[in-house]
């Protein structure tokens, strides 16, 4: 036994010492009760009233520290996720690593098949979200219903459907419309569930909700949000300040605007219902000054979601981050820097429920293709996550004695025991020697997936249940006055 000896079981990583993030929480404190946040809900801005904020101004409500703090002191520490089928998925607590997400929907697809992007088709979306739920690495789903061959007011809705129909997997469930839509969600996912009891108990269901950079709670999302709380359904607040725009161009500024839109909102939701699951995060960058651009695999998003991180952490609370998504239109080298880059500064960080897997173009368009790499990529960085243990059997100083100079440790029993351990890539190109016929990263990634696409089959759901989803879904469409059935795509596998 050795005395004072400290080992790591994974790499040390910090942006911001304690005293930083007290910084960043106390001017998040002066932000909210002296400059104000502006609330466009009525029922959010009584709420606040009633617990001694100042509503005089709903363009500068003022909050006092006091139900900041205590709205901290509510929220839970721990939410767990489960599949659809109730068994355990994920906890989220700071403790348990990062739980990838990818998004399956989008305004493009780039299509596997064709290898170039073109419109998303409701067919694209299925195949998309049946590819996450081959992929280990890959937990989650987040539904953006950002697809336009059916008409906006149901294409989240639609989204869901797919997502609940084509995975076990959690599904994250955004809606821009209006709270009806998120609460037909969570009728699909109480049907599945067996009721909205059992969804309470073990949800497989998360939802989100956006403020306005700067400072600005609408009603839609607010009303979204009080609902969620009322339903037990864990929510994340997260806004998108872009330094420079929508925040200072400081990355310190920034952040502190990006906190101030949480705490705000979660302020409400802990006064209404104190214990409401809740999940931490923003996602906070920049606008490319050539271009006007969000820019997503820009280093300073994950620069700047890192340090929330950290700050969410202190909060105690789990933390929505972002990784795996390129601002490049095709897979090449600049996604697969950007998406490196993107999912290792994740994991040294530590953020608990990561969100962007397989968004290129500037979140405007998805491919499965680069699910399926992150996946890969993922496997990669876990082995530095893994660390280095060091005792007498990693470290064998009588096995080197005895083998000494000019040895060969390849029929030890020593090797035969811990290379195992070695990484083996599945989609990388190790070949000893350049032949023809030798296929490249990009082709391999290209054939695994469409080998899920046309094999991959999720676990079925009961026939009754899906029997009920159809039902509901017929019914979207004869509100907005049409057939139920979706476009059929011009190109690519049908």
């Amino acid at each position: 036994m050795r005395a004072n000896y400290v080992q790591y079981n994974s790499p040390q990583f910090r942006l911001l010492s304690d005293k930083q993030i007290e910084e960043l929480h106390f001017a998040t404190l002066q932000i909210l009760e002296r400059t104000g946040v502006a609330f466009e809900c009525q029922e959010a801005i009584e709420i606040l009233g009633d617990a001694g904020a100042d509503v005089s101004n709903p363009d500068r409500v003022k909050i006092p520290s006091n139900l900041v703090e205590q709205a901290l002191r509510t929220t839970p520490k721990t939410i767990t996720l489960y599949t659809r089928e109730g068994e355990l998925a994920m906890v989220l607590n700071g403790q348990t690593g990062c739980h990838f997400g990818a998004q399956p929907d989008g305004y493009e697809y780039l299509d596997p098949y064709l290898r170039k992007p073109r419109q998303c088709y409701v067919r694209d979306v299925a195949d998309a979200v049946r590819v996450v739920d081959a992929l280990p690495n890959v937990e989650w789903v987040m539904m953006s219903g950002a697809h336009t061959t059916v008409p906006p007011s149901i294409a989240d809705l639609v989204s869901t459907l797919q997502a609940i129909l084509n995975t076990s997997k959690p599904v994250c469930v955004p809606s821009f419309n209006d709270v009806q839509n998120t609460k037909e969600m969570f009728r699909l996912c109480s049907i599945v569930a067996g009721g909205e009891e059992q969804l309470r108990r073990k949800p497989f269901l998360v939802s989100s909700a956006e403020p306005v950079s700067p400072l600005v709670h609408g009603k839609g999302p607010s009303e979204l949000s009080l609902f969620c709380a009322e339903k037990g359904i864990p929510n994340i607040v997260y806004g998108m300040p872009m330094a420079g725009t929508t925040a200072p161009a400081t990355w310190a500024g920034c952040l502190a605007i990006a906190n101030a839109e949480v705490l705000s909102q979660w302020v409400v939701l802990q006064l209404r219902h104190p214990g409401a699951p809740l999940i931490f995060g923003s996602l906070p960058g920049i606008m490319d000054m050539k271009t006007t651009i969000f820019a997503d695999g820009a280093p300073e998003v994950s620069l700047l979601v890192a340090a929330l991180t950290e700050l969410g952490h202190y909060y105690k609370v789990p933390v929505f981050g972002t990784g795996g998504m390129t601002d490049a239109y095709i897979i090449g080298a600049q996604a697969a820097a950007e998406v490196t880059y993107s999912i290792l500064v994740s994991k040294l960080s530590g953020a608990d429920f990561v969100h962007d897997i397989g968004i290129t173009y500037h979140d405007t368009c998805v491919s499965p293709e680069l699910m399926v790499l992150a996946n890969e990529i993922i496997d990669m960085v876990d082995i530095l996550m893994g660390g280095i243990e060091i005792n007498n059997e990693t470290l064998p100083l009588d096995l080197i004695e005895r083998l000494g100079p000019r040895s060969n440790y390849l029929t030890e029993a020593h090797t035969r025991k811990h290379f195992r351990r070695f990484w083996a890539p599945a989609l990388f190109d190790r070949s000893f020697a350049r032949k023809e016929g030798v296929k490249d990263c990009e082709d391999l990634v290209n054939e695994r997936t469409i080998e899920i696409i046309e094999t991959h089959q999720p676990k079925s759901l009961p026939e009754d249940v899906v029997k009920e989803l159809r039902k509901a879904e017929k019914t979207w469409f004869e509100r907005e006055g049409l057939k139920c059935e979706y476009p059929k795509r011009a190109q690519g596998k049908q």
